[in-house]
């Protein structure tokens, strides 16, 4: 019995190397995403529908800066990112009233660009 079960903890992680392996190795397919107060934002930067509304989501007040980086997206914890490097920082939107979920944040990376971040509640 005993044998049985090293052998299945074996096969067990063995199959758990090899997935993390292939989702590190896949960089490309790795979403942008930020996770922050216990919700993951996912990059809209290039919605088209953003264009028309970018109007509406001015920075506002600075929440924190990325501290982790993960490319595994299960695997992040508050103020980390997939793609966004250590030190980048991070906005509200102007009119986030305190206490409200934030549905919009900004990053503001080394050179100036917004990019503009949205919680996904399905993701």
């Amino acid at each position: 019995m005993r044998r049985k079960m090293i052998v299945f903890l074996s096969i067990c992680f063995l199959f758990l190397g090899v997935v993390i392996s292939s989702c590190l190795l896949k960089k490309d397919n790795v979403k942008d995403i930020i996770k922050y107060d216990g919700r993951n934002y996912s990059n809209i930067s290039d919605a088209d529908w953003l264009e028309e509304e970018i109007h509406m989501y001015q920075k506002g007040e600075k929440i924190g800066e990325i501290k982790r980086n993960s490319k595994l997206p299960f695997l992040l914890w508050n103020f980390s990112a997939t793609k966004l490097p250590k030190g980048t920082i991070l906005y509200n939107t102007v009119g986030t009233k305190e206490g409200i979920v934030s549905i919009i944040i900004l990053a503001e990376t080394e050179n100036g660009d917004i990019l503009y971040y949205r919680w996904l509640p399905k993701e």
